[in-house]
C-alpha cells in the first residue's frame, strides 16, 4: 500500500508527500527493529534468570553436600583416633572389644564430593555466559568453577587408601555383614550415616579379631596416614564451604540490584 502511494506521489511530483512516505516507512522499518531486539533481550532476560536460579539451586546442594561430609568425616575421624589409641595404649572403646572392632572398620569409610557444576558447564559448552549480563558475577562464577574443589582437596577424595584395604581384608565376613545392615545408613544418594549397633560376635572372638588387626605391621601406620588425611580433608572442604557461601551471598547482591 505504502509503495503505490509512493508511485502515485512520484508521477504527480508530489516531493513533499513522497518525503513523508519514505520517512514513515524509515520509522517504521526502526521500530519494528527495535521491538524485534526488545524482544530477544527480554527473552535473553528471562533466560538468565532461569540459568542463575538453577546456579543458586547447585550451589545450595553443594552446601548441604559438605556440610554433611564434614559430619561424616569428622565421625570417621573419631573412630580412627580411637583405634589407633587402641593399638597404641590398649584402651577399648567403652571397655568394649566389639565396639573397638567397629571403630577400625568405620575408620576405613569414604564419601567422595565434586561441586555441582552441571549449570554452569550447560552455559559455558553452549557459548552463552554472555547471558549474564553483569560482567563482576560472571566473572566470580568462571573463577569458583575453575577452582572447583582445589588440587588438594581433590587429591585426598580421589585416594583408595591403603588402610581399607588391609583392615576389610582382615575383618571377618560376619562383621563386615553386620556393619552394612546396622552399623551405616543411606536414605539416598546425598545422606550417609555411621551408625552405633549391636555386636554379631562374642566380646572373646572380637577380641580375636582385634589382635589379627594388629598383627599387620603396616596396619597401624597406614591408618595413621588415612586419618590424617581425613583430618586435613575436613579442614580444606571448610575453604569450599565458605567459597560457596560467598557465592551465594554475591549472587543474592546481583540479584537485588
Amino acid at each position: 500500500m505504502i509503495l503505490r502511494r509512493v508511485i502515485q506521489h512520484v508521477k504527480k511530483q508530489e516531493w513533499t508527500a513522497i518525503w513523508m512516505d519514505l520517512v514513515i516507512v524509515v520509522v517504521g522499518v526502526f521500530i519494528g527493529i527495535q521491538v524485534s531486539n526488545w524482544n530477544a533481550a527480554r527473552t535473553d532476560e528471562v533466560r538468565a534468570k532461569a540459568y542463575l536460579a538453577r546456579i543458586e539451586g547447585n550451589l545450595n546442594t553443594d552446601l548441604q553436600a559438605i556440610q554433611r561430609r564434614e559430619v561424616f568425616w569428622r565421625q570417621v575421624i573419631d573412630y580412627g583416633n580411637s583405634a589407633i589409641r587402641y593399638a597404641e595404649t590398649g584402651e577399648l572403646v567403652d571397655g568394649s572389644a566389639w565396639k573397638t572392632v567397629l571403630a577400625f572398620y568405620q575408620a576405613s569409610q569414604l564419601w567422595q564430593w565434586a561441586s555441582n557444576d552441571t549449570t554452569y558447564q550447560e552455559l559455558s559448552n553452549g557459548g552463552e555466559l554472555g547471558l549474564i549480563k553483569d560482567g563482576s558475577l560472571r566473572d566470580a562464577l568462571t573463577q569458583y568453577y575453575a577452582e572447583g574443589t582445589g588440587d588438594d582437596l581433590d587429591y585426598i577424595l580421589s585416594m583408595q587408601p591403603e588402610y581399607r584395604k588391609i583392615v576389610r581384608g582382615l575383618t571377618p565376613v560376619v562383621v563386615s555383614n553386620q556393619v552394612w545392615a546396622k552399623c551405616w545408613k543411606l536414605p539416598n544418594a546425598y545422606e550417609q550415616y555411621l551408625l552405633d549397633c549391636e555386636s554379631p560376635m562374642s566380646e572373646a572372638d572380637a577380641q580375636i579379631v582385634l589382635d589379627n588387626y594388629l598383627k599387620d605391621p603396616s596396619l597401624l601406620s597406614e591408618l595413621r596416614f588415612w586419618n590424617t588425611n581425613q583430618d586435613v580433608a575436613v579442614k580444606l572442604i571448610a575453604n569450599n564451604k565458605s567459597a560457596v557461601a560467598a557465592m551465594l551471598k554475591r549472587m543474592e547482591m546481583a540479584t537485588n540490584k
